[in-house]
């Protein structure tokens, strides 16, 4: 019975959702009521879903089901002041059904920019992924370098990336090369200096045990370097990849014909505001996404911390 603890908080706040759904009436006639329904139990079968095959462990559990809670909880607020007491002006705000409508009409127009914005994100992130970590495992190995590269990181690094965007976009021959560089430049520094780090956090002792064990270069680097730098190079790697997806979506905003950007965009040109909050909860839920299977690929490789 204690597994199945976490079910109790999600399970009434759907029941009372869909039980406020029913019987409050609604203010938007041509809103069906099986649009929000259809949402809560969505929700709720996901989390259904997440809690029995991703997460075993007792406290991921009770942690994804406070995170659906949450959810619900905001999902009742909106439900309640767009769609059942017309608090917020429908205009600006619109209701849930009117946005699960609304991704229902342009789902396969989603899917085209969806394809677009990957191509644009995989080609930046990877391309700094494969050279911000050889860099700064190298940079830290070899002193003089390291002296090096910190001055030069901590000038640039902290500089916008986004400020390249009109620059890039001009001097460029593409907007696909523009956008590809502007994301490899806000993804490259955060992994680097977090690579460089690592390298450099790792205990001498360690590898001095390893040289007296007769260890050559090459096992020196795949049995202690890279698995000590491992941890601090994620932490690189999920702040690149949460600053990739910025510089994306604003590179899509400004200057692109394609991509979750260039939608939301689009739909704020001609003031569609249903089409504006649909694209934002995708780039949300596209995020969310890319993040999770980042997350569990380091808990894969670093499963020898536990």
């Amino acid at each position: 019975m204690k597994s199945l603890r976490h079910l109790i908080l999600p399970t009434i706040l759907t029941g009372f959702a869909i039980l406020l759904t029913i019987l409050l009436p609604s203010v938007e006639d041509g809103v069906e009521n099986g649009s929000i329904i259809g949402l809560f139990v969505s929700i709720y079968v996901l989390f259904i879903f997440i809690s029995f095959i991703f997460y075993k462990h007792p406290i991921y559990k009770q942690v994804t089901s406070d995170i659906i809670s949450i959810i619900f909880v905001l999902l009742i607020l909106w439900e309640l002041s767009t769609n059942r007491f017309e608090i917020l002006t429908s205009f600006i705000y619109p209701t849930p059904g009117e946005v699960m409508q609304q991704f229902k009409k342009d789902a396969p127009d989603l899917v085209l920019h969806l394809l677009a914005s990957i191509r644009l994100l995989a080609s930046g992130f990877l391309l700094a992924v494969c050279l911000a970590i050889p860099l700064g495992i190298i940079s830290a190995w070899f002193g003089r370098l390291d002296r090096i590269m910190r001055p030069i990181a901590s000038v640039l690094a902290p500089i916008p990336p986004i400020v390249l965007i009109p620059y890039a976009i001009a001097i460029l021959p593409s907007f696909r090369a523009s956008s590809i560089f502007v994301i490899f430049i806000g993804a490259f520094w955060p992994i680097f200096v977090a690579a460089l780090n690592g390298v450099a956090g790792i205990d001498r002792r360690y590898i001095d045990s390893a040289r007296t064990l007769g260890l050559n270069n090459w096992t020196l680097f795949r049995k202690i370097i890279f698995p000590a730098a491992l941890p601090s190079i994620f932490t690189g790697l999920t702040i690149g990849m949460i600053l990739s997806f910025i510089l994306l979506t604003a590179a899509e905003m400004i200057g692109a014909n394609a991509g979750i950007g260039y939608y939301v965009k689009l739909a704020t040109d001609f003031g569609n505001y249903t089409r504006v909050v649909a694209g934002i909860l995708f780039i949300g839920l596209i995020v969310t996404i890319v993040m999770t299977i980042l997350t569990q690929l380091e808990r894969y490789l670093l499963r020898w911390r536990k």
